[in-house]
């Protein structure tokens, strides 16, 4: 091996994704090894067959021995319990939606991958994501952007990443579109050239929360009775099976007539009632978001005007990022807002670059 040749540890998930990044990495003339991280094997007691992280190692290794390069199962399962899924059934129960996404990445990903990658002497570690990292020069800190492909970006999943986890990343597809990325693979002939997306979370069968609330608490599950669907005026219009099984802004699901298309605008878990309006009842004009972590600047005085993100699938708003301590801040919308919703991530941009972010909390 030539000693300019840099050394790369990828997460590997045996998608077409992570494939694709080895394939990158090696034409960049990295030294590169994979890992999977093996995170749900501990739910099979529960899930069954539905839970198949096998599978996944499987596919991993194979892309590993079609490219030539070293590949390593690492079991973080029990860290994955406390750090992620835990806290997750636990947000439902408080009546928030959370994002495991996010907490995942820094916690888990870049966390675990960096331990090996400092074990074994790698230099850097990479990921299938689409987004992109650059140094600025002129003040000192790692940026993190959006990938080139608009509709696969996925820096919205990164705002927690810090400065020094930045600065030994390598996201090789941030520059490609993900027709270019499945085009090349397939030109590879690579087996998951035409595999579809991987599901909203991954440890979740058939993308169902509220089956794996059930299974994996059930004592508090059945402890939650039936509730009531009041009006924001507060009048009784229903009723439902649990306060948990809602989130803010759902449509469908709720069977309820008004007359009027019906919105959850509130959830109110003390009480175990789920407040229904109509969608403009959803707007907020400010919402406090707490747990900010800034990455591409540094932590400002003043407030910042930013495009704001409250999905990964929302097209952004114009608000005012109003900074109370280290660590919170408020967000005054210029724009019209909806479905705000506690728990979620709200993700500052200011064009490519993410300014930070945080979670979302009760307006």
């Amino acid at each position: 091996m030539s000693e300019s040749k840099k050394r790369v540890l990828l997460g590997m998930s045996g998608g077409v994704d992570s494939s694709m990044a080895v394939y990158l990495l090696q034409k960049e003339n990295y030294d590169v090894k994979g890992v999977t991280l093996s995170l749900t094997c501990h739910l099979q007691e529960i899930f069954g067959e539905s839970i198949q992280p096998r599978e996944q190692w499987n596919k991993a290794r194979k892309v590993a021995d079609f490219f030539g390069i070293p590949h390593e199962i690492a079991d973080r399962s029990p860290i994955f319990d406390t750090t992620v899924i835990i806290p997750f059934v636990n947000e439902y129960f408080n009546g928030r939606t959370p994002n495991p996404c996010v907490e995942c990445n820094p916690k888990i990903k870049w966390t675990e991958l960096l331990k090996i990658a400092d074990r074994d002497g790698y230099d850097y570690v990479a990921t299938g994501h689409y987004a992109r990292v650059r140094h600025n020069e002129q003040t000192g800190r790692y940026e993190l952007l959006k990938g080139k492909d608009p509709n696969k970006d996925q820096s919205y999943y990164l705002w927690q990443l810090r400065q020094d986890q930045l600065a030994r990343t390598r996201f090789p597809l941030g520059e490609k579109t993900k027709e270019r990325i499945k085009a090349i693979a397939a030109d590879l002939g690579l087996a998951s050239a035409e595999s579809g997306e991987s599901q909203d979370i991954c440890f979740i069968p058939q993308d169902d929360y509220r089956e794996f609330l059930k299974k994996t608490n059930p004592d508090r599950y059945h402890t939650i009775k039936q509730g009531n669907f009041i009006t924001t005026d507060g009048n009784i219009a229903g009723h439902h099976p649990g306060y948990f099984h809602f989130t803010i802004g759902q449509r469908r699901g709720l069977r309820i007539a008004m007359g009027y298309p019906v919105y959850v605008v509130d959830i109110r878990p003390e009480t175990n009632e789920v407040v229904i309006g109509k969608k403009e009842e959803l707007v907020r004009s400010e919402t406090r978001v707490s747990r900010v972590n800034w990455v591409s600047i540094a932590a400002p005085e003043n407030p910042v005007n930013a495009i704001i993100k409250i999905r990964y699938r929302h097209r952004g708003l114009n608000g005012l990022l109003i900074p109370l301590s280290d660590n919170e801040l408020l967000i005054k919308f210029n724009d019209v807002s909806e479905a705000v919703t506690p728990g979620q991530s709200a993700v500052f941009y200011d064009g490519d670059r993410v300014l930070g972010g945080g979670i979302i909390e009760r307006t």
